[in-house]
């Protein structure tokens, strides 16, 4: 049996979705979209784990850097993922936040989630990140919540008293419970939504200060040629250009010109000034929502 631990790919996305619904079969359609997939393995290729198993995808964990003091403590699922668009993720943060791990069922024997999670303390590690924090699903709570409250069941978790696949799993990891997160995971019905918010200390970390980049904001100012697109796809290509190039900068922001979207009007020639701008203006929710993807 070969066994092999890299980083995951776009390629694998259909055994990926083959794999999650084997391991979570009551949330099945909760599948990662691929969007989601291309936009975690282009922002941070590093932190998206798989395991193959004699050439079969069989394990994944995914997960983010943050600027853990912008979230603190309280907060969900949605808030540490930005609405599932990851524009929360920071190559400058200071937490490795994970935010999916799953293995398929018959390949739980080989122990693949210690692997994930020993992989991602060596990412921490490498990194020199503070600690790695999650919110830990309790699956089993559901089976105690009618005479347990979440802190009653995590309590006897940890004591082993009682048997949880998730958290006791993440115990033996030494991971700590920090609190229990209310309305962490809307659709976790197993979890009665609740989550553990768990961390594991990073005992190598060391603080380097920075302060360039802890005091000052970097705003990129681009300057738009204005040039006719084919399409609209063509633009956000165009957006997307010069996105990346203040990423590479380390901006934390980018100001593109007024009405820079403007050579969009050209479908609109045969329209009044006062309509093409109506029917531009329409597409604004689109475009700031495909932007904000980026």
């Amino acid at each position: 049996m070969q066994i092999e631990t890299r980083s995951l790919k776009l390629e694998d996305y259909d055994e990926l979705v083959e794999v999650m619904k084997l391991a979570y079969p009551k949330m099945s359609e909760y599948v990662w979209a691929k969007k989601s997939i291309a936009k975690l393995t282009k922002i941070f290729p590093q932190g998206q784990i798989c395991i193959i198993v004699d050439g079969k995808l069989a394990a994944v964990a995914l997960s983010i850097i943050v600027n853990y003091e912008d979230f603190g403590d309280d907060h969900t699922y949605s808030d540490i993922t930005g609405n599932y668009t990851f524009n929360t993720h920071s190559s400058t943060g200071n937490v490795l936040y994970g935010i999916e791990v799953f293995v398929d069922p018959q390949y739980r024997e080989l122990r693949l989630g210690r692997r994930l999670y020993d992989a991602r303390k060596e990412l921490c590690e490498l990194l020199n990140l503070k600690s790695i924090v999650l919110g830990g699903r309790i699956p089993n709570y559901h089976e105690y919540s009618h005479e347990l409250s979440a802190r009653d069941y995590i309590r006897k978790v940890r004591d082993k008293e009682i048997y949880d696949p998730v958290l006791s799993f993440q115990l033996s990891n030494n991971f700590l419970p920090i609190k229990v997160l209310k309305k962490y995971l809307p659709e976790d019905e197993s979890s009665r939504e609740n989550a553990v918010l768990l961390q594991w200390n990073n005992i190598y970390y060391s603080k380097k200060p920075n302060t360039m980049q802890d005091s000052i904001i970097r705003i990129g100012l681009v300057q738009w040629q204005m040039r006719q697109f084919k399409d609209i796809d063509a633009f956000y290509e165009q957006v997307e250009f010069f996105v990346d190039v203040m990423g590479d900068y380390k901006s934390d922001f980018v100001l593109f010109p007024e009405l820079f979207n403007t050579p969009l009007l050209a479908p609109f020639n045969n329209l009044s000034g006062r309509d093409s701008m109506i029917k531009l203006a329409k597409m604004t929710e689109s475009i700031k929502n495909k932007i904000s993807e980026l």
